[in-house]
């Protein structure tokens, strides 16, 4: 980390605080390990069994946030992802976010969400939350089918989803959001259809829709090697994915990025750093991190992370700084993920090119094949482009 007023061995720091409102803002990633059990779709940086270390684990975290010094910036987001983050106690998760707080002013709107587990969620737990100061919560439902739950491996059911979603209401949680996967094993257009109206029904703030990505090293990788498991073809998860746009948009909701719909007003807002490529700071295992132009990666295993915190020692496994061309087409990937586009101006102004130079084949290739649409400054996807994103993509890259 050379270089870099980003240090880890301070245990204090001072922070000149002045005017919040002429500080730039950056999110706050807080990665929580902890598991009661892999699901078969994971390859998260997550672990089950490991009660043993939680203790020591918020006591790393917290070092490491306040290990930061000497940087002026205000908080306008957290996120607390895993893993589960409520595999921890309330006083746990609210004592590394208030950690956070010794070290930089929040703004007054901050976005301060935690992912939840159907499995880990109760009353007393979110009140605790709430009292702490998180104000949203990301409830990992993934399906309200209970044999798809089985067959993903996750440890709760239906009805424990909907309860955990009444236990957030009624600790007070008004901004929710429900993650769903959609092609699981076995899973047919019909069943997606039924959990999509389920979620509907519930009517939460945000939903997000990803399709099953199958990982290297899961048990849905073994499944797939062996020939045993049997996912939905491509065309009827493109059904899936068009079946959510429609559903979802009838019932209100804003189609704002690839996979994620919300109520008006409700964005994720953590989430829109990244895919605005802004800056951030990840803590905890396996958090990554993008400042300055560069990018950092945590030891990933918990044990050895705690270890090195504890003898002052750089966490940084993985570490670069992306030339300005690749730097460039990672800002339009992810800016494409926006049903808003990207503006080209805005980009051109902070890479300092001219990108109707740079790329004027690829965007008339984009907007003849009807990929993409170009309208003024703004160069955007088509329904034809959201449903061919990836490969659209791929072909974005230097």
């Amino acid at each position: 980390m050379a270089g870099f007023a980003f240090t880890r061995s301070c245990l204090t720091c001072i922070l000149v605080r002045g005017a919040h409102k002429n500080m730039k803002p950056i999110a706050v990633y807080i990665h929580i390990p902890f598991c009661i059990h892999k699901c078969s779709y994971c390859d998260f940086n997550s672990y089950a069994g490991l009660d043993h270390l939680t203790i020591d684990f918020c006591d790393a975290v917290k070092r490491e946030i306040w290990g930061v010094h000497e940087l002026e910036r205000v908080v306008s987001s957290v996120f607390f992802g895993g893993g589960t983050p409520t595999y921890l106690q309330a006083e746990q998760l609210n004592s590394i976010l208030n950690a956070v707080r010794d070290v930089f002013p929040f703004a007054k709107d901050a976005e301060i969400t935690s992912e939840s587990n159907p499995a880990n969620s109760d009353v007393e737990r979110f009140e605790g939350m709430r009292r702490g100061g998180f104000n949203r919560l990301s409830i990992g439902v993934q399906s309200f089918d209970d044999r798809l739950l089985r067959i993903a491996e996750r440890q709760h059911t239906s009805q424990e989803a909907i309860d955990a979603i009444a236990c957030a209401r009624s600790a007070g949680f008004d901004n929710l959001n429900l993650d769903m996967i959609f092609a699981l094993p076995e899973q047919s257009l019909e069943d997606w259809r039924a959990s999509l109206f389920n979620a509907i029904e519930i009517n939460p703030e945000h939903i997000s829709t990803y399709a099953l990505s199958i990982e290297e090293g899961t048990r849905f990788d073994r499944m797939r090697r062996n020939h045993t498991l049997h996912k939905a073809d491509d065309d009827t998860e493109l059904e899936m994915y068009e079946l959510a746009i429609e559903l979802l948009s009838k019932a209100g909701y804003q189609h704002y990025e690839v996979s994620n719909f919300c109520r008006p007003g409700k964005q994720a807002r953590h989430n829109l750093t990244y895919w605005l490529n802004e800056e951030y700071l990840g803590f905890g295992p396996g958090a990554v991190s993008y400042l300055g132009g560069r990018r950092w990666m945590n030891e990933k295993r918990p044990t050895s992370y705690i270890q090195k915190v504890k003898a002052g020692e750089p966490l940084a496994i993985l570490d670069e700084t992306l030339p300005p061309e690749e730097a460039l087409a990672e800002t339009l990937i992810l800016g494409l993920r926006l049903r808003g586009g990207v503006t080209l101006k805005s980009v051109q102004d902070r890479f300092s090119i001219d990108l109707q130079e740079r790329y004027s084949g690829l965007i008339s290739e984009l907007v003849s094949e009807g990929f993409a649409e170009l309208k003024g400054d703004n160069l955007r996807l088509t329904h034809k482009g959201l449903l061919f994103s990836n490969d659209v993509f791929i072909r974005i890259l230097p």
